[in-house]
Order: C-alpha cells, then structure tokens, then sequence
C-alpha cells in the first residue's frame, strides 16, 4: 500500500491535487485491498467486448448465456464500472447509455437478427465513444476545480473520471506500472493543481523512441530464439559493451560475469514495461514452440535482467536506465502475489497458530489436489497456463452444485462466501491507510483517546474503529484537518466512513446494498474470466489486458482455500460442511439486515461481531 508522506510534496500542490495522484496510484498498487484495485471494464472496454461476444454467439449459440451475463452487467444500476454508469458515457453519449438501459438480454440473444442489429449498433457506438473519450476525460479534468474548498465533492468527481480513465489507457495498450510510476514523479513535481492534467496528457496513445538493455547468457538458446524472430523492420538489435552504458546506469544494479553479454535493443512503442512484456510472453511462445521439453530457467529472472530508458537525448543529458519494475503485472512469475500463504500469515500471529505453519501449510488429504494446482499456477511461466491451473483449483472446492451448468455453480458459490467480506474489505483498507500514515507522519493522528496502533485482524480488533467512526464528532475533537494534512485519500475515506457509520448519510442498507453489490461483481467477474479461460483450453485465444482478470481469479481461490485450511485446523475437513457453515452464517447477516434497513449503522452494534467476523477476506 503506497502511503505518501506529508513532507515529500511540492508546496504547488492543493489537496486536490494530491488527492487525483494518491487515487490514481491506489488504483494500479498491487498491494492494495482488492475492492480499491482499477476496474476491469469501463463504459468503452465494455462496448468493445459486447462487440466480440456477440459475434462469437452469432457463430457458436452455445455462447448464449456469456452474452447475456454481459449486456445485464452492462445496464445493471448498482455497477460502478459499466456502460450506464459510465462517468464519460453518461455526461456525452446518454443515448448511448439509453439504448443499453432499453435492452432485453435474453430476447436479443435468442434472434440472429437481433444479435447482428446488436453488433452493428456497437460498432458505431464504439467507434463515436473511441474517438472522444479520452477528449472528453481531458476536459473533464481541466474542469475541476483543483483550488476550491468543496473537498468532498470535487474529491467524488476525480473518483469518477479515474474509474473511466485507468481502464481506458490499459485499453490503449499502457501498463499498470507505467501509469504508477508517471503519477508518483508528479508528487515531486512543481505543477501543483496542473498535474493531473500533465499525467493524463502522458498517455495520448503515440509512440516514442525507447531503448531496452537485455543481459543474457553467452549464447543463451532462448535468447538467441527471442532475437532471431524480433521484427527487424522495426527493432534494431547491437551486441553492446557494458562499459559503454555503465554510465546511463540509474542505480548501477546491473552487474555482469564473464558468461554475460549485452544488447541493446531500439523502436518506437507507446509503453516501454508492455513491450517488455509482449517480449516476455512472444518468447516464451515462440521458444516452447520450437521444440518439447525444454529448460525455462531463462525467463524466470527475465524483468530483473531487462531495463529501458527514453531513446531520445534531453538537452546534453542522455536519459539513465531503469529496471523495468515489473511488480503489478502477473507475467513476473516470482512477484505474483501468494494470496493463500499470505493470509495465514497475517492471520497467524493473531489467532495464535505460528506453530502450525513452521513447516509450511498442513497436509490436509482433502485439499492436496487444489492447493497443488494452485501452487502450480504460481509457478507457471505461461499465463494462459496459470489461469488454466487456478481454475481448475477452484472447481476442486465446489462442495456443492445446484445449477445444471458449471460456471453458474462457480458463481453461485464464491459469490456466496466473499461478497459479506465487502463491508470488512471497505473498513480495513481505511485501517490499514489510517496506521500507515500514522506511522510514516510521527505518529500525527493518534490522541490521548484514540490510538493508531498495529491493525489485529480479529473481530473485537475491528470492531473498535467502526465504533470510533459511529462517533458524531464535534468542532473540538474533529480529526478532518490533522488527516487531511496526512492523506487526502485518507480524508476522503474518512469523511465519507464516518458520515455513514454515525448515520449523518446513510442507513445501515448501505452494508446491504454493498454486499448485493459485491455478490453481482463477482459474478459477472467470474463469468468473464470463464469465457477467457475456455478460449484458451479450446482455441488457444487470449486477451492482452489479463492482469485484472488473473488477479482477481488468484485472490478467489487464495482466499477460499485458506479458509478451508483454518476449518480444516480447527476440525473440520468435510468441504461441504464448513461452506455450509459459512454460507448460513452469511445469510443470517443479510436476513438481519433486511430487516433493518431502517436503522442507522450506529444502532446496529448487536451485529457488529457476526458481519466483522470472517477477517480472512478482508484484505
């Protein structure tokens, strides 16, 4: 979790404008609370992927039901990230978002005719919305008040336009870190409230001139294989002298050895980490493809043995080279993220189990199949292969199946066991911010009444916040300016947290509706990440944006499955019965919170235990 210190800004700044970079950045950090993660579609990315599953249906009716789930994720109110709640769409296209409201799903998928007026409609929409969008978020940032007071609503503007903005220039063909690492130089800086502008305009979508330094081992097989099929019309390749670039070496990380030679390589890309990428994952297809069994040791430690630079000269200074920091992007196999280990790791300390995990996870016979197929995921080089893997994981943990078919017993099942966890994820994410921050600014926010210490993930550890932020403060003992002055992300999660848990905004039907909404988005999540699985078992198709996708299907299964392993160390192994356990007690929180949805959340403290209770998917 990226925490920016109070000191590191330049004195330009507003607080908005230190607000538009901390928000961006939240969004492609791959060590955030999954829920605070950047969206898979937008109003855009949608029309475009109606586009391709309409068509796909016109061919194969058997794709019915996917075209289905996605023009109702399309029109569904309650969903941030799609066509008719699209901030872009629904300010300059609302006939656009009029005629996806107006659709009936299952009446356009069962006619041909229906389906091909359906393709040719979206053709045009997405050629109008493509041409103007990113016009559009332009001006739409240009608009913003970067000086005013009124924090809180230009605050859920900037929300809205970077919901739009990040899954649109990933669309383009930009990178997670490349986004990350633009926003972070911007805090230092002196553009101040012109700064979110400057970002934005970073990512227009034309190419510029990059070097790449790749280190290989003399004569190394798969390298050899890499050069040999790289489009020479295109990239230049020279065998380089490592003294002749030691200079242009940022940190001076690169080390060689005598079995170690240097190329550089020279083209015209829009993001250097995507061509990196592209590099990666291109030569390990062509490479596996040249012959069976081979050694891949080669491209486990690819990202740390590439770097790049700007290809053009500033002034007299040539640009330095950098690692290429591939961290949020799945594709660097030894930096995907361990979602099982990790949570039995943080969870160990407070529910007393240390012991038990000394010699790695518990050898349960019922979960040695999908935790091994989830371990072999982690390891794959290939993605496709990875997300082949966890899928199959996650199927071996389906106790129970009522739907004929078997993505909708998927769906039904990890809907039904992490959705309640969106009321936990919301608060920690705010927790976990709160004591960072606290720690990275001299312990600022703590009162003689209210400490900022280590977060424990049990339930009565939790509960303390949620009674602080019940809490109607006055004048005195407000904490706004003292957060403020720390974080404005932080302010802004604050302010809107403590507005509904004392009541001031919300009932405690806010917990219901985000649960409900939790329970679609996983669906309809799990639905797309099934197409894209099957294309890759049956015609070997995948998609370039897989990073959301992949990681949102590790976190699934992760979590899933170290809930089974704290059941299974408490006693229980039978699969079926502490889901069971599980989805009941889920339930019960949903029944009482159905029947009062008129009360505030400050005056529902009897339910506070059950709904905090199952930390374990809370971050």
């Amino acid at each position: 979790m990226w925490i920016s210190k109070s000191q590191e800004w330049k004195s330009s700044h507003s607080d908005l404008s230190k607000y538009f970079i901390e928000k961006l950045k939240q969004q492609v950090d791959s060590t955030e609370i999954i829920s605070n993660k950047h969206r898979t579609t937008n109003g855009l990315t949608l029309i475009s992927e109606i586009i391709n599953v309409a068509k796909m249906t016109k061919d194969r009716p058997k794709y019915k039901n996917r075209l289905i789930s996605l023009l109702e994720e399309s029109k569904d109110t309650n969903l941030k990230s799609n066509i008719v709640n699209d901030y872009i769409v629904s300010r300059y296209f609302k006939d656009i978002k009029n005629y996806y409201s107006g659709l009936t799903p299952r009446k356009i998928a069962s006619k041909e005719r229906e389906i091909k007026l359906l393709i040719i409609k979206s053709k045009i929409f997405q050629s109008r919305v493509q041409e103007k969008y990113y016009k559009y978020i332009l001006n739409e940032i240009q608009n913003i008040n970067f000086d005013t007071e009124n924090f809180e609503r230009e605050a859920k503007k900037i929300d809205s336009i970077i919901s739009c903005f990040t899954p649109y220039v990933l669309f383009l063909g930009y990178s997670t870190t490349s986004i990350s690492e633009i926003a972070y130089r911007y805090v230092f800086k002196p553009y101040g409230k012109s700064a979110p502008q400057k970002i934005a305009e970073h990512f227009n979508g034309k190419r510029s001139e990059f070097k790449f330094l790749i280190k290989a081992q003399k004569n190394a097989p798969e390298f050899s294989f890499i050069k040999k099929n790289l489009n020479k019309d295109h990239i230049s390749i020279n065998e380089i002298e490592f003294e002749n670039v030691k200079s242009l070496m940022f940190n001076n990380d690169l080390k060689m050895s005598e079995n170690d030679e240097l190329f550089e390589l020279s083209t015209k890309v829009r993001d250097p980490h995507n061509f990196l990428r592209i590099l990666y994952d291109l030569g390990l297809k062509w490479y596996v493809a040249k012959s069976a069994r081979l050694s891949l040791n080669f491209f486990t430690p690819f990202f740390d043995n590439v770097y790049w630079r700007f290809g053009k000269a500033v002034s007299d200074n040539n640009h330095k080279y950098q690692n290429s920091k591939i961290l949020l992007d799945p594709i660097n196999v030894p930096n995907r993220p361990d979602t099982l280990h990790e949570t039995l790791k943080k969870l160990a300390q407070d529910f007393k189990f240390d012991d038990k995990l000394e010699n790695g996870i518990p050898a349960y016979s019922n979960l040695l199949q999908p935790i091994y197929f989830y371990n072999l995921a982690l390891g794959s080089k290939s993605i496709e292969n990875s997300i082949s893997l966890l899928w199959t994981s996650l199927e071996m943990i389906v106790p129970y199946r009522p739907y004929e078919y078997d993505i909708e017993n998927v769906q039904y099942f990890v809907s039904k066991s992490l959705a309640i966890g969106s009321v936990g994820r919301e608060l920690t994410s705010f927790i976990l911010r709160y004591v960072e921050t606290n720690s990275l600014n001299n312990d600022e926010l703590s009162t003689e009444s209210f400490k900022a210490p280590y977060l424990k993930y049990t339930s009565s550890g939790l509960k303390k916040w949620v009674k602080w932020l019940t809490t109607n403060f006055d004048t005195k003992d407000d904490p706004y300016e003292k957060i403020k002055g720390c974080s404005n992300l932080l302010c802004s999660q604050f302010c809107f947290l403590n507005d509904t848990y004392s009541g001031n905004s919300e009932s405690s039907e806010y917990w219901l509706n985000k649960i409900t909404s939790s329970e679609k988005s996983i669906k309809y999540q799990l639905d797309r990440i099934y197409l894209h699985r099957n294309q890759i078992v049956h015609t070997g198709k995948f998609i370039n944006e897989y990073s959301n996708l992949w990681s949102h299907l590790e976190w699934y299964v992760g979590k899933l499955l170290s809930y089974c392993i704290l059941e299974s160390m408490n006693g229980e192994e039978n699969l079926e019965k502490m889901f069971l356990k599980l989805h009941s007690k889920n339930e019960q929180i949903i029944s009482i919170l159905e029947n009062n949805k008129d009360k505030k959340i400050n005056e529902m403290e009897f339910i506070f235990d059950d709904i905090l209770e199952p930390t374990w998917q809370f971050f």
